[in-house]
């Protein structure tokens, strides 16, 4: 989430709880910067009607380094994410997660994680434990480091981490970012390989 700086007017968009009578700012949505939250758990929590109107005001991605080619060849040649720098692995998995959750949304009305309110650096956790018991899905390089530095990425939630795990994504979002319009099929077929089926209702 980011600071805000409306005044002592502002409100808590989930427990209405005013600037003036909180200890410490009021946080605004890191997506759309409208709704003003008084904690992650509130915002969790409002997540669900929130989510329609969360759009990003004149958003431009910054450029990334995308092996986009080698992702595709990766996850239908059968192989794993060897090929791909170590940031940009986590952060695909954490997109792969992330679209996941939009998807089953979307597609199977199934809300979980962030659109549930609950915790998704919880059930990322959980995403990455089904990942560890595929055979050949993640590079050879992971361990127990790498993947804390994967769930330290998403759980950053400074306003210049794309990856962080509390904000959603969307289809459009993640071929602005990538600049890649395949890419979303890409992120799908990897976390389709993680859960071992795809989202109930079809895309």
């Amino acid at each position: 989430m980011a600071s805000t700086d409306r005044g002592d007017t502002a409100s808590c968009a989930t427990c209405s709880k005013t600037q003036a009578s909180l200890p410490q700012p009021l946080q605004r949505c890191g997506r759309c910067l409208n709704a003003s939250y008084c904690s992650s758990e509130c915002q969790r929590a409002h997540w669900p009607t929130h989510k329609a109107s969360c759009k990003k005001p004149g958003y431009t991605a910054p450029p990334t380094m995308s092996s986009s080619g080698a992702i595709l060849d990766s996850l239908f040649g059968g192989s794993n994410l060897d090929r791909l720098p170590k940031k940009e692995c986590y952060t695909q998995l954490i997109d792969s997660y992330r679209l996941r959750v939009e998807d089953d949304y979307k597609f199977a009305h199934d809300n979980h994680g962030l659109y549930a309110g609950e915790d998704p650096q919880k059930e990322f956790t959980d995403f990455l434990n089904m990942a560890e018991k595929r055979k050949g899905l993640l590079p050879g390089w992971w361990n127990e480091e790498t993947r804390g530095a994967c769930e330290a990425m998403g759980a950053d939630n400074s306003k210049e981490n794309w990856a962080d795990l509390s904000c959603a994504i969307e289809k459009h979002d993640v071929q602005e970012h990538y600049k890649d319009p395949m890419m979303p099929m890409k992120l799908r077929v990897l976390a389709e390989k993680v859960y071992g089926k795809r989202v109930q209702g079809g895309l």
